[in-house]
């Protein structure tokens, strides 16, 4: 039984890692697996804690003592003797003003929203992470596909060399330009077998183990997830500007926590003094307030700093406003050139390359024509291949670029 519960086991283990990967299925992982995301994930948290008791007052202060003991005369160090000294135990509360517990809690609910912001933003640049690799890896796999398909048709031009060359059909210059070429063709699909690995290593670090297993078909890449009108029109709604625009609300906030330090703060403190039994008990009752001197000095100047610092956040999010819409008009721009190259090698390039390697073997199997044109016939083919996945993966990284903008849509 254990024998049989282990081949199960086994077996179970290999037909999982065969299923092919999707790309949903590597974005669903990455969420899980992520180190990056859960750690935004714990400063929201945090930041919620904060939250939930900004606006509270501080706690109280307990005190216990001695006060008036006498250090000479025949009483020294004698607290029942006399009638000035004390044993004390008293309570103090601060209670800042109105307005600035309300700033708090202001504040310490824009600071939740930013990190709330954060999480969407970590997870929108999480998710271009997973598509940008698992595509890379995808489209490595399609163009090394296209140079094997190269080098099989030039080895069995090779293979056939030896016939060839004895019966005075080819030279042995033509003999040692088969090996050439058949050589660099695998040197090309090694360097695909390096950029192959590395992208499955950077899969592998944002996914975890279901990067090992073989890649499913990709997603329609042919449109882009929403009309272009809609994406310039919800540019305001990507995550990173969210962030931006939830700092500059926290700034604001900034801003009515400096303007509340002009207000007064107060405290009340109630003492009790033991002097019993030779002296009557007492009772202290204190108040004390904040003074605020020299306003202009201070308190205005944390205002006018926290000012320029909400002016700073405003900036900076107009700037970074202008330099996403141009760069999501870029990625327009790469999808729509993408698809125009795509529809010219589909349509144009590779029949035509098709054609020309077509009619170079007929001319060199009729005996009209040499081996050269055929290798440079199969070369241009191979590159029209290449070409059209090169176009592929630049469309495909445009879309994935416009498919996670907002990251609550791409799940």
């Amino acid at each position: 039984m254990r024998y049989w519960l282990l081949v199960f086991l086994v077996l179970g283990a290999r037909a999982v890692l065969a299923q092919p990967l999707s790309l949903e299925e590597a974005l669903r992982a990455a969420e899980a697996h992520s180190p990056r995301l859960a750690a935004q994930r714990h400063a929201l948290a945090s930041a919620g804690h904060q939250s939930a008791r900004a606006g509270e007052l501080p706690d109280p202060k307990l005190k216990l003592g001695i006060e008036n003991l006498p250090l000479t005369g025949s009483d020294r160090y004698r607290y029942d003797r006399d009638f000035m000294t004390a044993r004390v135990i008293g309570l103090s509360q601060e209670f800042p003003n109105a307005a600035k517990r309300e700033a708090r809690t202001l504040r310490a609910e824009r600071m939740r929203e930013v990190e709330s912001a954060a999480v969407q933003a970590s997870r929108a640049a999480l998710q271009r992470d997973v598509a940008a690799a698992w595509l890379e890896l995808h489209f490595a796999g399609r163009a090394r596909a296209a140079l094997e398909g190269l080098g099989r048709q030039i080895e069995l031009q090779s293979g056939a060399a030896p016939s060839a060359l004895a019966r005075g059909r080819q030279n042995a210059a033509e003999a040692f330009m088969l090996r050439q070429a058949v050589e660099e063709v695998n040197d090309r699909v090694i360097e695909l077998e390096r950029a192959s690995a590395k992208a499955r290593f950077a899969l592998a670090a944002l996914i975890g183990d279901p990067a090992a297993r073989p890649l499913a078909d990709p997603p329609d890449m042919a449109r882009v997830p929403q009309p272009v009108e809609a994406l310039l029109s919800r540019l305001t709604e990507q995550a990173q500007l969210r962030v931006l625009e939830r700092r500059e609300a926290l700034a604001r906030a900034e801003v009515d926590m400096a303007r509340s330090e002009r207000r007064t703060d107060w405290m009340l403190e109630v003492e009790y003094g033991q002097r019993r039994p030779y002296f009557d008990n007492m009772l202290s009752v204190m108040l004390s307030f904040d003074l605020p001197l020299r306003r202009e000095g201070r308190q205005d100047r944390d205002i006018a700093s926290r000012l320029a610092e909400l002016e700073q956040a405003r900036a900076m999010q107009e700037d970074a406003r202008r330099m996403r819409e141009a760069e999501v008009r870029g990625w327009i721009a790469d999808w729509e050139t993408a698809e125009r190259r795509i529809g010219r090698f589909e349509r144009v390039l590779l029949p035509l390359a098709r054609e020309r390697a077509a009619a170079a073997q007929a001319a060199y199997r009729a005996g009209r024509g040499e081996l050269g044109p055929v290798l440079e016939a199969e070369r241009a083919l191979a590159e029209a291949q290449l070409g059209l996945v090169q176009m592929l993966a630049e469309r495909a990284k445009a879309w994935a670029n416009l498919a996670f903008l907002h990251p609550e849509e791409a799940s």
